[in-house]
């Protein structure tokens, strides 16, 4: 081996790159969501056949810029097919929930310095001492005591002036004069109250509002200074929101002090952070993405209550103004408003004063966010509320003058809007709002209809920024208001994938070793060296590219342990050859590389086919395995003809080892029995028939199974986790239940049956008719006990109901089947009683305690003058009022109840889009809630729509209130696959496997030159995988018939995405055996003009001892994979094993056989026109050059 310095050296520098870029593993090492939890949600985008492919990806751009500004989450974006976004983020591990309490814990220490609003609006409705008493039970810490004392000592003046003048206008002697001073002075301590009173509320911070500021980017805007023409970073927008928290409570005692640990505390959480700490947080973000509008800006002085919206801004934000007909809108990006320091820090000074010259627009800052003032009423604005239009493309191009300007077009209903909106306006400056952020505030200078173009004097940046916002501007219209497929793994479960996998990887990598140790002596040491070297490159190739490990992605390097030491193998095997055909080692050696060459890049390169097309139809954790994978066969490739072959020349050249002895060598008995000489060809009579057998068998168990062998993926449906309470023991513990799968199973069919009976007989309803789909469900045993059918939790996955038509109804049906379920194990799930309160029997709102919200006080809006708790920020949403409370619940209680029903699939939609509150009215002695209000506000939803207020707004949330208490409810886990995504992934199923044989045949075809190759490589593959499948249908019954089979692994195993990717696996690892049988037929062959049976026998039998241990070491990872690798890659497990042995045998049985031929080409005939050549004779004949 030449330049055998330069190869170490090169080969070193490899290793540890890939070592440093693996240390430390927690950190540079990224899991996928299987194994640290996360969700996964694929929403649809709804593309008109005129729409570019591009629009998928700038809608990708734009969730991006909603959901993860920084950039800092591992939030991943994924285009499936033409109109599908796949969207997977990892759930919180155990360490980052960890720092996340801590951070709630120093973030609940801002309750000291705050009041519970609805508690203080409960002491100031009282009078005298009571409000007085009530006021000091407030004043529980030294932060509360500092914040009302104000408020407790106006009160007590207020009482006392109050008292003075009652005194004086009992006592009948007071003058007129003296009377009026003291009604003057009681007015003015009334009034000194009131300010105490909102002082109280605008001072107090909110761990949302910290949390709020936290969350601003950290990096300044950049600008240029024109003093010294240098670009300097100006303070960023969280530190300006920091700042003004501590001036609103920093002189109040400790506080400074709190603020500094939230900041420290929030940093640790930061670094460890990788996404949002709740799945419905995402969606709620995915929901409020793209909702572009255009309003009117106010005219500075055009507003007569301009200086009190200014006011209620700065004490009580955007939400808490009190108009009809304007609100405030942040400003997205303030730097983007100034072209240099000087006039970005004049804006920072003085928002108000500097966009008013500049800009005409009326502006104020709070909390470090600058706001303007827009119009929002019908003929001031083009939103949602003003009708269905949308803009149809955003691009740049130029004014009359050439300068850049962006050019945009309307569909036909928005043109016509915008042609009112710019013709009744022109000189005013027209707002363009995303996501209730203003980008820009261009001058209208002529009428726009469906075409138009912002001018501006844009830099290239600014070009490119506003062109993606407008880009956007119909996103709301083009993702699906709710995901149409949920799938979640929770973090605990992630940790025992992780565990399980790992487990069974170590098991694999001693086992494999140990037995290349055994078999190979000081050769298997070697290739125990090339299999560490194959690890380090791949998790280094995996860190460095950013690549998630995956549940399935474990499998595939513990299968990479089985047939990385392939390469090593057909080494070794030829080395073994050149050593019996009597040349030394370092001819042995040599010619053993050179020979093996081909072979191994065949095989492996048709391994790299598979892996594509696992990356290119997977999905997220299918990638993950198809992307380790390929790494592993690359890495492979690597060890086998680099670092094998550098080991091998030290230890012949420099060493000087003379002999490499092998356990064949060493017990000739072996090296016999792994020689055969076996008439293969003559053995097709009894292969043919068992070849038709099995296949047979295969194509009969999938028509027979038809789609009940396919799992919810490929078939669409609900599936529902179900965990059975915890009930204390004798000695004080706590233990969950345990059940029977078939006991499950018995009270899911009894479901069935009974609704099944009533469809029969003509009483039954829509609700009977889902039901009854149950006798078709599959109940799925999670993390069973020893004997394999007993547990404390239990999948349950029901299909799709069909119409009458056979057409698959995609309609929601978990929330039936969930009930049902649910009713069916009351006494063993843990459950939440039915509440009553005053009119939740009432069904629709006519009647019901619903209000509108028109004043910011709540006492106003529910005919309740007593009570003033501000509800300011829900003004023109809906109230509901909840009276005698029956029985009592806490507050927490009521909250969690509500929240949950707002975050399932029939209300998510619209609840994710708006914010709610629970505010407490009254109490019992214990503390428990016996009256409270519900208010809940949509930012889309106009009151002044008397139609769409009620029908949209009022009727949605009293349908969300009363599910949420008037109903008992299980928490249980529920994933739902439409039957759209169920005939997607078919569709991609069936398109990967065909996909892959066709990749197969061309290249086989090309390398080989012969279409017979081709077709010897392809037939034992549709065999193979027509076998499997047939096996993996076949478990439905034998677990029927033989139940204790589960204690071995063996169930009712679905065809899912995992099983798609074995099959596809099990196409790769055959092909492989394939290819090295092909590649030793075309060496011995030589010159000959095809193989003859002599040849294709001799073939076979020299690669027998190769074909037996490569499949036997398979064997052996895949069964430590099934036996320790848990329940997550059982499936996958048990379909390779089957695959491998029947690849195995088709290799042997099918493609080999099928390469000869009686027939003899014409090329091999002599010249002599009609002679007759035997076989014998051909065995000698050559080709002509």
């Amino acid at each position: 081996m030449q330049h055998l310095t330069r190869n170490i050296v090169l080969i070193g520098i490899m290793l540890t790159l890939c070592v440093l870029s693996i240390i430390p593993p927690k950190e540079k090492l990224r899991l996928g969501k299987d194994l640290a939890g996360g969700v996964s949600l694929v929403y649809t985008v709804a593309l008109s056949p005129e729409d570019s492919p591009a629009v998928i990806d700038r809608v990708i751009e734009v969730l991006k810029e909603r959901v993860d500004p920084q950039g800092v989450m591992e939030i991943s974006f994924v285009r499936q097919g033409r109109d599908r976004i796949e969207i997977t983020m990892p759930l919180p591990s155990a360490e980052v929930r960890q720092l996340r309490a801590k951070l709630d814990e120093q973030l609940a220490r801002l309750e000291d310095y705050r009041v519970d609003t609805a508690a203080f609006e409960l002491a100031m409705r009282e009078s005298g001492e009571a409000r007085t008493e009530a006021l000091r039970r407030l004043m529980d810490t030294p932060g509360r005591t500092a914040l009302l004392q104000p408020v407790l000592d106006a009160s007590l003046a207020a009482a006392e002036a109050r008292a003075r003048y009652e005194a004086a206008l009992a006592a009948g002697t007071t003058s007129e004069d003296e009377l009026n001073r003291l009604i003057g002075e009681a007015g003015a301590a009334e009034q000194a109250l009131e300010t105490a009173r909102q002082g109280v509320l605008a001072a107090t911070v909110s761990p949302e509002d910290m949390l709020t500021a936290l969350e601003l980017s950290e990096r300044g805007p950049k600008l240029k200074n024109p003093s010294t023409g240098r670009i300097e970073e100006l303070p960023s927008p969280r530190s300006k929101a920091i700042e003004s928290i501590r001036a609103r409570i920093g002189l109040l005692p400790g506080a400074d002090e709190v603020i500094d640990d939230i900041l420290q505390a929030h940093a640790e959480y930061s670094k460890k952070r990788r996404g949002l700490d709740d799945p419905t947080d995402l969606q709620r973000l995915l929901q409020g993405a793209g909702v572009l509008e255009f309003r009117i800006a106010v005219q500075p002085g055009s507003m007569g209550d301009e200086e009190r919206l200014r006011r209620e801004l700065r004490e009580r934000g955007p939400e808490g103004v009190q108009s009809t007909v304007a609100r405030w809108y942040a400003i997205n990006k303030p730097e983007e408003w100034a072209q240099n320091t000087e006039q970005f820090r004049s804006l920072l000074e003085n928002p108000s004063a500097y966009l008013a010259s500049l800009y005409n627009l009326v502006a104020e800052e709070r909390d470090g966010v600058i706001y303007v003032l827009l119009h929002d009423e019908p003929g001031l604005r083009i939103t949602r509320a003003d009708g269905d239009w949308s803009l149809q493309d955003a691009f740049p191009t130029q004014d009359e003058l050439g300068r850049p300007a962006i050019g945009f077009r309307m569909d036909p209903r928005g043109a016509l809007l915008m042609g009112k909106l710019t013709e009744q306006h022109r000189g005013r400056q027209m707002a363009i709002v995303l996501d209730d952020q203003v980008y820009s505030a261009p001058s209208i200078n002529n009428r726009i209809t469906d075409r138009g173009i912002i001018q501006g004097t844009f830099s290239q940046e600014e070009l490119n920024y506003l062109i993606k916002t407008l880009a956007a501007g119909s996103l709301q219209a083009k993702l699906s208001p709710r995901p149409i497929s949920i799938s979640t793994v929770a973090p605990e479960l992630g940790a025992d994938n992780l565990q399980k996998g790992m487990k069974a990887a170590v098991i694999a990598l001693v086992a494999i070793c140990a037995f290349m140790v055994c078999y190979y002596f000081l050769s298997g040491a070697v290739a125990v060296i090339a299999l560490v070297c194959n690890c380090i490159i791949l998790l280094g190739a995996m860190s460095l590219s950013n690549a998630a490990f995956t549940l399935p992605g474990i499998a595939g390097i513990i299968l990479t342990f089985g047939t990385a030491v392939d390469a090593n193998v057909l080494i070794y095997e030829r080395i073994r050859e050149e050593l019996n055909a009597g040349r030394d080692l370092r001819a042995a050696v040599r010619n053993a590389f050179q020979r093996v060459l081909s072979t191994i890049v065949d095989a492996n390169l048709t391994n790299l086919i598979v892996c594509f097309v696992l990356v290119f139809v997977g999905t997220q954790e299918i990638k993950g395995f198809g992307v380790t994978l390929g790494i592993g066969v690359v890495a492979t490739m690597i060890c086998a003809l680099t670092v094998t072959r550098l080991i091998f020349v030290i230890l012949a050249d420099k060493i000087r080892v003379k002999e490499l002895r092998q356990l064949p060598l060493v017990w000739p008995a072996l090296q016999r029995a792994l020689t055969p000489k076996v008439d293969w060809i003559g053995l097709r009579v009894v292969f043919i028939p068992l070849s038709f057998l099995l296949l047979g068998l295969g194509i009969t168990m999938c028509f027979v199974q038809g789609e009940e062998m396919l799992d919810t993926e490929f078939r669409g449906g609900t599936a529902i986790t179900l965990r059975l309470k915890e009930v204390e023991q004798p000695d004080g513990t706590n233990k969950r239940l345990m059940l029977e799968r078939q006991e499950v199973a018995a009270r899911i069919a009894s479901i069935a049956e009974t609704a099944r009976a009533r469809v029969e007989s003509g009483q039954g309803t829509e609700d009977d008719r889902i039901l009854a789909q149950l006798r078709d469900a599959e109940v799925v045993v999670v993390n069973p006990t020893g004997n394999g059918y007993t547990s404390d939790t239990f999948k349950i996955k029901a299909p799709i109901l069909k119409q009458e038509g056979g057409d698959t109804e995609a309609a929601p049906q978990d929330a039936v089947l969930l009930k049902a379920i649910l009713n069916a194990f009351q006494n063993e799930v843990e459950s939440r009683p039915a509440l009553t309160f005053r009119g939740s029997d009432a069904t629709t709102i006519d009647g019901a305690p619903v209000y509108r919200i028109v004043e910011s006080s709540l006492g106003a809006n529910i005919a309740k003058p007593d009570i003033q708790n501000d509800v300011g920020p829900f003004v023109g949403g809906v109230a509901i009022l909840l009276e005698a409370i029956q029985p009592p619940v806490t507050e927490d209680v009521l909250r969690s109840r509500l929240e949950y029903i707002r975050s399932q699939a029939d209300f998510a939609a619209d609840a994710l889009k708006r914010s709610f509150q629970v505010i407490p009215l009254s109490l019992t002695a214990n503390g428990e809630v016996e009256s409270a209000a519900i208010v809940a506000r949509d930012p889309v939803i106009n009151i002044y729509d008397d139609t769409k207020w009620k029908h949209e707004l009022a009727a949605s949330e009293w349908e969300m209130t009363r599910a949420a208490l008037t109903v008992p409810t299980t928490l249980a886990g529920v994933e739902s696959f439409s039957a759209a995504v169920a005939a997607s992934f078919r569709a991609r199923a069936i398109i990967s496997i065909l996909l892959s044989f066709v990749l197969v045949t061309i290249y086989v075809w090309v390398r080989f030159g012969s279409l017979r190759y081709s077709l010897a490589a392809i037939r034992p593959l549709v065999f193979d995988v027509l076998t499997t499948i047939g096996f993996i249908a076949i478990t439905e019954y034998v677990f029927d018939v033989a139940p204790w089979l589960a204690q071995i692994g063996i169930r009712p195993f679905k065809f899912d995405l995992g099983l798609l990717a074995a099959v596809l696996t099990i196409i790769g690892y055959s092909l492989n055996d394939t290819i090295v049988i092909l590649d030793r037929i075309r060496e011995n062959r030589g010159k000959l003009a095809y193989a003859s049976k002599k040849v294709i026998n001799d073939s076979v039998n020299q690669t027998m001892s190769r074909t037996f241990i490569t499949a036997g070491l398979a064997l052996l990872a895949l069964l430590v994979l099934f036996i320790w690798g848990g329940d997550g890659v059982k499936s996958f497990s048990y379909a390779m094993i089957i695959g491998t042995i029947v690849g195995t045998f088709s290799t042997i049985a099918i493609s080999a056989p099928m390469v000869y031929t009686r027939r003899i080409p014409a090329s091999a005939l002599p010249a002599a026109a009609g002679s007759r050549v035997d076989e014998q004779t051909t065995n000698a004949l050559t080709t002509t050059s």
